[in-house]
């Protein structure tokens, strides 16, 4: 049993708990993400998208955000967005069938490279994030659905860019 414990304790050294390690991103180059739902309920997605990316990156001491085209030469890493659509659907009816709850779903098209070498180290054109709310809460309740499913997207973005394992 102690040899057992042991190999446990040994095999947790180094470990992560939260699951995520700067060490492979380095400096990163962020441009404001570019938005295609101009014109639908929500606005400024992409901007909105881009400030949270930019802080959870910043939390990181050990990552400098770059923002600015003359910076990109400086960082190691780009990670490019765009916000391509927003969609929202009625999630239930009342028994008179009348619509309650809505769900809104945010969709990301997202490249992340090797600024130096132009190496794509991951794409997905559909990072999505969803959020839901009742229609009773009215444009408060979307603005929040609305956020929810933008840091639903920002997870996805760090668990792909900055992993421990």
């Amino acid at each position: 049993m102690a040899l057992g414990l042991s190999a446990c304790i040994c095999a947790c050294l180094g470990y992560n708990t939260t699951g995520r390690s700067s060490a492979n991103v380095g400096d990163i180059y962020i441009p404001f993400f570019q938005d295609e739902t101009v014109g639908q309920r929500a606005t400024d997605l992409g901007s909105r998208l881009t400030q949270l990316v930019v802080s959870e990156f910043e939390r990181d001491k050990a990552i400098r955000v770059y923002q600015g085209e003359q910076e990109r030469s400086q960082a190691d890493k780009e990670l490019l967005g765009t916000v391509t659509r927003l969609t929202e659907a009625v999630l239930t009816r009342n028994a008179e069938e009348q619509e309650e709850e809505y769900r809104v779903v945010v969709s990301c098209s997202i490249r992340y490279s090797d600024v130096t070498t132009g190496d794509v180290i991951w794409q997905d054109a559909r990072v999505i994030g969803d959020g839901n709310y009742l229609l009773e809460d009215g444009e408060a309740g979307f603005e929040a659905a609305v956020d929810e499913a933008l840091d639903e997207i920002v997870e996805k973005i760090l668990d792909k860019t900055v992993r421990a394992w």
